[in-house]
């Protein structure tokens, strides 16, 4: 119904318009000759329309937008006034029509010879009933209009916030990556080529794949999957890694570069002490709409007395999961000893 009165604001107005017209008419054309009736709502829509069209269409509106309704109120009555005003006049001129026998007398208007005064007070309701239903509806428009352009700025708020907080995806792991590849190439050009190429394939997704608002869940997994195959080359075998992917269907959507994070989150503050090789585990599972993401790592009694310098990245992701999945995703972060384990359920 909402919908279908704003689509077709106009020819609801002028419906409204016809139907008011209409009943002034028939309380006049049994009592009056057709002419006279005729002619009295002629008159009643030619004062009636000026006004309330001012009123609801030009004053209202503008108060909305400036926040001025009190001043539109004190408007609104003294408007209601002036037509009331000008009701009694169109009573007393008919009135005098008929005792100066433009039209012949009738029931109607020879019972409202009373004072102006009289009749002014007696179409204040009138007036204020007239006005009251093109406000009312030119409210319930400009409501809903107001509401949509609100909307539309909060998605472009929201899609400005969500391009800002892509492009704070953490650096940390291009820098070492970057600087392995260095040394590499001083050791082992073979390797350092090889890492390379793979992550030359983590870069053209960041660049080229994450420009959408969604991607493919299989790509994404992909994505993961090359990050993780790096980190396992540039760790050798100083960082023991497990990592299993179970997906349902590949072709689901996802927002591109939601999971990583955790995954870097987890080779940087992993434990790599000379004494102790550290570990880092990733278990991906999707069924139905729901994907469950659970990354732990080790660390160490060093790394827990220091300031959590992932912090960012996290409430970076969590502001993305408040944005993306609203009510439909839940984080737990677990803090255990040494161990350091979060757990990411989302419905997609």
């Amino acid at each position: 119904m909402k919908n279908s009165i704003l689509k077709y604001y106009k020819w609801f107005i002028a419906t409204i318009w016809a139907a008011l017209t209409l009943t002034v008419y028939s309380q006049f054309v049994n009592v009056c000759p057709l002419y006279e009736s005729t002619s009295f709502a002629a008159l009643f829509l030619l004062v009636t329309y000026p006004i309330t069209t001012l009123l609801s269409g030009y004053i209202l509106p503008k108060a909305l937008r400036n926040n001025r309704m009190k001043q539109f109120i004190l408007y609104f009555f003294l408007f209601t006034l002036l037509l009331a005003f000008l009701y009694a006049c169109i009573n007393n001129l008919f009135v005098w029509f008929e005792r100066k026998e433009v039209f012949p007398t009738s029931v109607m208007f020879s019972g409202l010879a009373r004072p102006l005064y009289v009749e002014f007070f007696g179409n204040i309701l009138s007036g204020f009933a007239a006005n009251l239903i093109f406000c009312a509806i030119r409210f319930f428009e400009e409501h809903h209009k107001m509401s949509q352009e609100h909307a539309k700025l909060q998605r472009a708020h929201l899609e400005d916030e969500l391009h800002l907080l892509r492009a704070q995806i953490n650096p940390h792991l291009m820098f070492n990556v970057l600087n392995h590849i260095h040394i590499l190439m001083k050791k082992n050009v073979d390797m350092a080529d090889d890492l390379l190429m793979r992550y030359s394939d983590v870069l053209r997704y960041q660049l080229y794949e994450c420009n959408r608002e969604n991607v493919s869940l299989e790509k994404e997994v992909d994505y993961l999957k090359d990050v993780v195959d790096v980190e396992k080359m540039r760790w050798g075998n100083e960082l023991k890694v497990d990592s299993s992917w179970t997906i349902e269907n590949g072709k689901i959507g996802i927002s591109p570069l939601l999971l990583i994070p955790f995954v870097e989150n987890a080779f940087k503050h992993v434990s790599h002490l000379p004494s102790e090789i550290g570990y880092v585990n990733i278990a991906l599972n999707q069924g139905g709409n729901t994907l469950r993401l659970i990354v732990e790592n080790s660390r160490t009694n060093q790394a827990l007395q220091k300031k959590n310098a992932s912090g960012l990245g996290l409430e970076n992701v969590k502001k993305r999961l408040e944005i993306l999945y609203p009510g439909k995703h839940e984080l737990v972060v677990q803090k255990i000893d040494t161990v350091y384990k979060t757990t990411l359920v989302i419905t997609l």
